[in-house]
């Protein structure tokens, strides 16, 4: 094709063969691509972003990349952002924490070139949370035993979930759960029995309720926290369903055991707002049903 043709033709067929050539090296990408105007607002995105993040292209899409870095990276990201433009730099490689669904916090590696003549950033990102076994954030956050996460992940990522559901106008549903006859495990069949049978517990859990939309939390001893974006018809349903599932027998070591969960609920924004409130409502429902009998489930009580 003449050079002069291309130079010479209609406005809206050059756009078409951008558009087509964007679509193309989004769709070849293997890994997680993304076009970005100067505002920040993420304008198309290809698949493998679902499987990092938990979002869907169209989710992403129309919103803005700030909304998804952790306060704590957002000023450098954006002074970096800016280098680019008013620089002659052109490319630039760089990390932050990006917040997925559900609030948990990745480490994403960014290779961002700047194109003048769109005013896009395209970029290429790599989920590199997990890269080695010495990561200090994931080791950080990961309760050892059973692999969820831990009490200082629900200390630094529990308001950011909070923020997002209040940004989204989405309710939230927390289960604190503390097992019942995990002790009497513990006495008759060793540690080790016990440890087991944790492990088993924080695989039925995050079975039962949705993973895609919970996070799961180990507070320490036979006590777990799920957080999720539920109703409360749908905060109680996925209690039911835990009580019936963790009171089904455990095979540990030839061996079969009967345990029971109390599960306190507390709802976001109904029965409070913050993290403390929360959870301190939702311990406090537990509490209320093991006085009852154990092995059952209630709501907080804010009266």
């Amino acid at each position: 094709m003449d050079e002069n043709m291309l130079y010479e033709a209609d406005p809206a067929y050059l756009e078409h063969l951008f558009r087509t050539e964007r679509y193309i090296w989004l769709s070849l990408s293997y890994d997680m691509a993304a076009v970005i105007d100067l505002e920040g607002l993420i304008e198309e995105v290809n698949t493998p972003w679902e499987e990092t993040t938990g979002f869907a292209m169209d989710e992403l899409m129309d919103s803005y990349l700030m909304e998804y870095i952790h306060f704590a990276d957002r000023e450098e990201t954006l002074a970096r952002l800016q280098s680019l433009v008013t620089s002659d730099i052109g490319s630039m490689q760089f990390h932050f924490r990006f917040r997925c669904k559900g609030g948990l916090l990745k480490d994403l590696n960014w290779t961002i070139i700047y194109s003048p003549e769109h005013d896009r950033f395209f970029c290429i990102v790599k989920d590199v949370t997990e890269r080695s076994a010495g990561d200090a954030l994931g080791i950080a956050y990961r309760d050892a035993l059973t692999g969820l996460h831990n009490r200082l992940f629900l200390q630094d990522n529990f308001p950011l979930i909070l923020e997002r559901a209040q940004e989204e106008s989405k309710s939230i549903c927390v289960m604190f759960m503390d097992l019942d006859g995990f002790k009497q495990v513990n006495d008759t069949l060793g540690h080790k029995a016990g440890d087991l049978l944790l492990q088993k517990v924080a695989k039925r859990i995050k079975r039962v309720l949705d993973s895609e939309h919970c996070t799961f939390v180990r507070l320490g001893g036979d006590e777990f926290v799920a957080i999720g974006t539920k109703t409360k018809d749908e905060g109680a349903q996925g209690a039911k369903e835990l009580v019936r599932e963790l009171g089904a027998p455990f095979m540990l070591g030839g061996v079969d055991v009967t345990i029971g969960v109390s599960i306190g609920l507390s709802m976001f924004p109904e029965h409070g707002t913050t993290p403390e409130e929360l959870l301190d409502l939702a311990d406090k429902a537990m509490y209320s049903v093991k006085k009852a009998g154990k092995n059952n489930w209630a709501f907080a009580s804010t009266s």
